[in-house]
């Protein structure tokens, strides 16, 4: 069963799109208007594991995520339907 903390719940509600750079292991996160977020290596591995972002995108140097638009589960689904 996955569970999402309060703060990952507010992750996936404001998130556009996560930017990782596999060589650094870098991660970017950006919301709509382009404001950075923060978002840790563990949680972005857990988030990615249990398919609630998924690859959109990528080339050579990054690849680009976003949140699954089919919700993995009811808490993932409640989430993102939230305003």
């Amino acid at each position: 069963m996955i569970t999402l903390t309060d703060k990952e719940k507010r992750f996936l509600k404001r998130v556009d799109k996560i930017t990782h750079v596999p060589w650094s292991e870098k991660i970017i996160a950006v919301d709509v208007r382009g404001k950075p977020m923060r978002l840790s290596m563990a949680t972005f591995s857990r988030l990615k594991d249990d398919g609630i972002i998924i690859r959109s995108s990528g080339d050579l140097s990054s690849d680009i995520y976003v949140v699954n638009p089919a919700p993995v589960t009811p808490e993932v689904e409640e989430v993102q339907e939230a305003p």
